[in-house]
């Protein structure tokens, strides 16, 4: 038969050992709850950079053809350099429309109104007028009233059309001109019959006509 005083020294060890068990349990209960209702601290991230925005090239403007531009062009004239002649330019500040049949119409009328420097002069017989003037890309198409054929020997008939051609061509100088009097294409100048060619350019008269 078991005895009885052994038997509540059993079960009252066993009650605290319950006992102690649950609150620990309890304890770790209760840090558990604590724990996930605390706040966590945010992330922080790096902000990414930003770059700032590079500017936009701004295109390049062409003056329009109804703008009025300013250019230096040039104007030539003979002059006696030692008894010998030569063909010079003159500058010339010209403002006018931007298009180049303007600027040279401009031009060839002050060549035909004659120089105003007294060491030059002008090989083109006075009245000379300008009839028409067209230009096409490297072209420049002249018309000439018939005043431009008369008088002069074969050094002045050399002469205004030097003039004629490097006035015409200040523009570009590679330019290829087409002349023509009273309508006609200009094929022989003057009596002693200076043969023009069609179209006439700077490099042909320096090749052609020796000044």
């Amino acid at each position: 038969m078991a005895d009885p005083q052994k038997t509540g020294v059993i079960s009252v060890g066993m009650v605290a050992g319950i006992a102690a068990c649950l609150i620990a349990v309890g304890a770790g209960l209760s840090w558990w709850t604590l724990s996930s209702r605390s706040p966590k601290a945010p992330v922080v991230s790096s902000p990414t950079p930003v770059s700032s925005p590079q500017p936009i090239p701004s295109p390049e403007v062409s003056p329009s053809p109804s703008e009025t531009v300013e250019k230096t062009l040039s104007v030539y004239w003979v002059e006696d350099k030692n008894g010998k002649l030569a063909i010079i330019s003159q500058p010339v500040q010209i403002q006018a429309q931007n298009d180049p049949t303007v600027f040279l119409n401009i031009a060839l009328d002050r060549l035909l109104a004659g120089a105003s420097d007294p060491n030059q002069f002008s090989e083109i017989p006075k009245g000379t007028k300008l009839l028409k003037l067209t230009t096409n890309n490297d072209n420049v198409y002249l018309d000439l009233s018939p005043d431009f054929t008369q008088g002069g020997g074969s050094a002045s008939m050399t002469g205004r059309l030097g003039q004629i051609i490097y006035t015409s061509t200040t523009l570009n100088p590679n330019s290829k001109v087409w002349l023509s009097v009273a309508g006609k294409p200009l094929t022989v100048l003057g009596g002693e019959g200076l043969e023009i060619s069609q179209p006439m350019t700077r490099s042909i008269f320096e090749r052609e006509f020796p000044f």
